[in-house]
């Protein structure tokens, strides 16, 4: 086993109490080998007769990291192999998600005699009958829940696959195509570690193996892409999970100010001029998501009833590429299943719902029959609701809220002493990453600290704590509560441990997430 000091090991004990397992979260894997799946052969197979044939393959991808990274996966591996290969990403205000009947049709016009979906197409029952009519052949690649029979050409799905891949994100599937195709390219696997970051899927198997080769690989030599999107020099999967999957996901969301297709553009192009001046329209781009994002939360806060066991809001003014990110605030502020709502064009509402542990969503929202649309898994989900419905459903919410018998997950805390965070203690964690769902790093947490002095930042927007040790606890965003009660009350700090660097000094913070009071 790979030696750890006492602080690393105390916390790889609270995440992995089973100590015969600990040494597979130490381990670096290499990948596995090309699978042997039936439907990665069929893929092959496919792709082969349509180089024989000469024939137009168009991609059809999704509008979040995920969908944009495997888009152009694919797209990059098929023209590599001299394949004539278009991509397409529908709008998400205008057309929604996923691969519809008018996107395969005007494939069709065009000349396109195979669609390979990415990131979606399990739940496009309409859209690959509308293929088959017109008969035009479409390979499924897509890695959400099959809830139905999937009636295409090959379905390539994680549950298809090894039991090591079944935690693939879209455009890790989407890798492990072209792999298969003889196409292997560290490009690729930079993007699919991405990918699998901003998509929250467990870090187990070969999605492990990925985020950590293609972080290795990328602070080895930087893929200018994603270097782009991203401030840290050196970077692990905090970088990318705050920094550039944020900025590939506001052009999704912001669809009525900017074109998603061009993100996958961007992603294909080596002119470094074209590469730079996307990137700083997409900062500027993002930019004005945090802001119309803080607007609506604060509306949202100004609007809800805290004391309703499910929260709803809804709002005109609601940007509805936002909604999901503003019901994750309530659902964070309370603790509480929290859903928002913004009225569409055409009358209905456009919803997203967030979840804290311990509440399942779609067990939740398939109580109510009467949607246009609805997705999502136990944490998150969305759906839309036509405006003769809304009424009934809002009714709903109440009622069965009231009725369910749930409580909210507690929190786990590790108990550490100021003295512990040392530099070289800190440093130690870095042998555990990466961290994700399923192997999260625990909430820390600092009992009775001994505060030396405090000074307020911003205007009161900002708190730093000091310790007798030196230590300093920085506070972000406090609440009125917090800037108010007297530092006697506090009786512990929540929170987790950052390296900060400053003219080649480095030194540990802690930056607070939750203060409890005596």
């Amino acid at each position: 086993m790979n030696k750890l000091g006492t602080f690393a090991q105390k916390v790889l004990d609270e995440m992995e109490p089973d100590v015969s397992r600990q040494q597979m979260w130490l381990d670096h894997h290499d990948f596995w080998p090309v699978s042997q799946a039936e439907c990665i052969t069929q893929f092959h197979d496919r792709i082969q007769t349509a180089l024989d044939k000469k024939e137009k393959i168009m991609v059809a991808g999704d509008y979040d990291a995920d969908g944009v990274l495997g888009t152009s996966i694919m797209v990059d591996g098929l023209r590599s192999l001299g394949l004539e290969t278009g991509f397409y990403i529908p709008d998400r205000i205008r057309e929604g998600y996923g691969l519809s009947s008018r996107i395969v049709r005007r494939a069709h016009e065009r000349g396109y005699s195979l669609i390979i979906t990415v990131d979606n197409g399990v739940k496009a029952a309409e859209a690959l009958a509308a293929a088959k009519e017109l008969g035009v052949d479409v390979i499924v690649t897509d890695h959400h829940t099959i809830e139905e029979e999937v009636s295409c050409q090959i379905l390539v799905h994680p549950s298809l696959l090894e039991e090591e891949r079944s935690s693939e994100c879209g455009a890790a599937v989407a890798w492990e195509c072209v792999r298969a195709l003889g196409i292997d390219s560290t490009k690729h696997q930079m993007w699919a570690a991405a990918a699998s970051i901003t998509d929250c899927m467990q870090v187990i198997g070969q999605t492990r193996a990925l985020i950590q080769k293609g972080i290795e690989e990328y602070n080895r030599q930087p893929e200018v892409h994603l270097s782009l999107l991203m401030k840290d020099r050196i970077i692990n999967e905090t970088s990318i999970a705050f920094q550039a999957g944020p900025m590939i996901n506001a052009i999704g969301r912001l669809s009525n100010m900017a074109n998603i297709n061009n993100a996958v553009r961007y992603f294909l192009s080596d002119q470094y001029p074209v590469l730079q001046s996307f990137a700083m329209q997409t900062e500027t781009i993002n930019t004005q998501r945090k802001q119309m994002a803080a607007q609506m939360e604060a509306k949202a806060l100004s609007k809800v009833r805290p004391a309703h066991p499910i929260l709803l809001v809804e709002d005109e003014s609601f940007h509805e590429g936002l909604i999901g990110l503003v019901a994750g605030k309530l659902c964070q502020t309370y603790l509480k299943p929290a859903i928002v709502a913004a009225k569409e064009i055409s009358g209905g509402y456009k919803a997203s719902m967030r979840a804290p542990d311990g509440f399942d969503c779609m067990e939740f929202l398939n109580l109510f029959d009467r949607y246009q649309t609805l997705g999502g898994h136990k944490k998150a989900a969305g759906f839309s609701v036509a405006p003769e419905d809304w009424g009934d459903f809002k009714k709903f919410v109440f009622r069965k809220g009231i009725e369910l018998d749930w409580q909210p997950e507690e929190p786990k805390a590790l108990e550490i002493e100021p003295e512990e965070l040392t530099l070289e203690n800190v440093e130690q964690l870095d042998l555990l990453r990466p961290f994700g769902e399923g192997f999260r790093l625990p909430v820390l947490e600092i009992r009775n600290p001994k505060i030396k002095n405090y000074f307020d930042l911003s205007g009161g927007k900002h708190r730093r704590y000091a310790l007798e040790n030196g230590l300093e606890c920085l506070c972000f965003n406090q609440s009125a509560e917090q800037m108010n009660r007297s530092i006697l009350d506090i009786e512990s700090f929540r929170g987790r441990v950052d390296i900060s660097s400053y003219r080649g000094v480095r030194k540990v913070n802690f930056l607070i997430d939750e203060i409890l009071y005596f």
